[in-house]
């Protein structure tokens, strides 16, 4: 028996197919997530600080009460200051006029009295 010549051998062309939408698909998913990381993530991940509130409105102007009460205690300062610097007057007035001793403290010296002699003054006691 002889053999009638066959017909070559096909080979089914669905694997290649299926292989080439697989690929395909893979391809542009690739595609797309690298699109999407070069294009649509954010590039810089700062936080946006808010600008700072507006400072409040001044307040209205002064207590005229408080302004009257601290006028007051300016001029009792003026006038408790005015008193120590007399009494420091008086004080500086004082250490200028001759020092008290034993015998007279006010001061004063007396017309008998005759200065010590010093040192150098050559005189003999």
């Amino acid at each position: 028996m002889s053999d009638p010549v066959r017909p070559p051998l096909q080979r089914s062309r669905w694997p290649l197919i299926l292989g080439a939408l697989v690929g395909s698909f893979l391809l542009v998913g690739a595609g797309l997530g690298l699109g999407w990381y070069l294009f649509y993530r954010p590039i810089v991940n700062v936080a946006v600080q808010l600008p700072a509130p507006p400072p409040p409105p001044a307040p209205p102007g002064p207590d005229a009460q408080a302004v009257k009460a601290l006028e007051d205690q300016i001029d009792k300062q003026k006038t408790a200051n005015k008193q120590i610097e007399d009494q420091i007057a008086a004080l500086k007035d004082r250490l200028r006029a001759d020092v008290c001793t034993a015998k007279d403290p006010s001061g004063k010296a007396s017309p008998q009295q005759t200065p010590m002699p010093g040192p150098g003054d050559g005189r003999k006691i």
